[in-house]
């Protein structure tokens, strides 16, 4: 018998975003939304008037990240900007009406998949988040550690920031 290959919990991580994601690009291809921009007109939707900063840290992505997605958004007519109530140099976004209407559309497609998501969840859906919550906390607390005083966090090597290696643990290798 085979031994299953032992990958570091990064990789594993790192194949579990892939694979999610492309179960979600399977269930809403024809929609009106992609994936990622479903997930930040959730965001959006959610908190429902927010600063781009609060939103990028909802979203764990970049502020300017989030900024390129934001201009898409204004471009479609499907983001607004509302005056921040406490800080006249920042403002809120909002979705539009056409923003509410395409992110209604791409919901549909996301909630077929996410059912069937949690109905194969073997623990149950409170179980996994919890256990994702972990993992997340524990992805931001490397991060915070990892930027080498006097250098910005971008200036990291690539093979530093980005890479996830599928090397095993045990050290022996691929």
């Amino acid at each position: 018998m085979t031994e299953p290959l032992r990958t570091s919990l990064l990789f594993d991580v790192f194949a579990l975003s892939q694979t999610v994601g492309q179960l979600l690009a399977d269930a809403m291809r024809d929609g009106p939304l992609t994936p990622p921009e479903y997930a930040v007109y959730s965001a959006i939707f959610e908190l429902e008037a927010a600063t781009p900063s609060a939103l990028a840290t909802r979203l764990g992505m970049r502020l300017t990240t989030f900024m390129d997605q934001l201009r898409v958004m204004e471009r479609r007519g499907h983001a607004g900007r509302l005056p921040h109530p406490n800080d006249g140099r920042s403002y809120r976004v909002t979705l539009t009406a056409a923003g509410l209407d395409a992110h209604r559309g791409a919901n549909r497609r996301f909630e077929i998949a996410h059912r069937e998501f949690v109905a194969a969840l073997p623990d149950g859906e409170d179980a996994a988040k919890r256990a994702l919550a972990t993992v997340r906390d524990a992805a931001e607390a490397a991060r915070r550690r990892d930027v080498a005083p006097g250098r910005p966090r971008d200036a990291r090597p690539a093979a530093v920031a980005g890479a996830v290696s599928p090397r095993r643990r045990d050290g022996r290798g691929d």
